[in-house]
């Protein structure tokens, strides 16, 4: 698949049919993704990944928590959203309209609200979780090669005729992931994705988010 095309047409996949993606493709993904480059070749990465009745646990474990008003504890939290410059703000609010308008919800809707994050919670149902992790002693700014990384994981998924979502509701609970995948204690989890086939019944997958225009992201000089 041309490049260009497979940036074009990969987007966060919000509901995933529970058809299993196969280990080999999996497998092929992530070896692709292995290429992606790092600071100094470092390739500070460990990634762990769940399927199965493992996913079933993880995503069972955090419904559980998620309905006990638990709250979320990241690793790798920084900023809150609350602190963020009012343009971002203002862009995710916009997002978060147009999905639950296209929904049907209304924000004054207690119990739609809550079942709109339950799904979220819910981890998109995905049926593999790509879970990325890094040494405790490592910089903050490392983390920028773990954006390569998961980048190159989503478009290489993509290339597979895999869908893909990064977000950060895979790492809220990292105590259950830790105890679900064994992940050890000198390892920090950043991120995770999920990894499956989008379910085209399911009319939250027909949404596509805004982008800036280049003329308002980019400054040229001498160009």
């Amino acid at each position: 698949m041309d490049a260009i095309q497979t940036i074009l047409e990969r987007y966060s996949t919000r509901s995933f049919k529970p058809d299993p993606v196969p280990k080999e493709t999996i497998m092929k993904i992530l070896e692709a993704a292995l290429h992606s480059p790092s600071s100094g070749n470092s390739q500070p990465w460990e990634i762990f990944v769940a399927g199965g009745e493992v996913a079933d646990n993880i995503r069972k474990a955090f419904l559980e928590r998620f309905n006990r008003d638990a709250p979320n504890l990241p690793e790798m939290a920084g900023v809150p959203v609350s602190q963020w410059p009012p343009a971002m703000r203002e862009r995710m609010n916009i997002i978060t309209s147009e999905r639950q308008r296209l929904l049907g919800i209304n924000p004054q809707d207690k119990a739609a609200m809550k079942a709109y994050r339950e799904f979220n919670g819910g981890l998109f149902k995905s049926p593999v979780m790509v879970i990325l992790c890094m040494d405790r002693a490592l910089a903050v700014w490392t983390a920028f090669d773990f954006g390569i990384l998961s980048q190159s994981i989503m478009l290489a998924a993509t290339h597979y005729g895999v869908d893909s979502i990064v977000a950060g509701a895979f790492s809220n609970y990292p105590d259950i992931l830790r105890k679900q995948l064994e992940i050890p204690d000198n390892l920090k989890i950043v991120i995770g994705i999920g990894l499956g086939y989008h379910d085209p019944g399911h009319i939250i997958n027909s949404y596509r988010s805004p982008r800036r225009p280049l003329n308002e992201v980019v400054t040229f000089k001498g160009i």
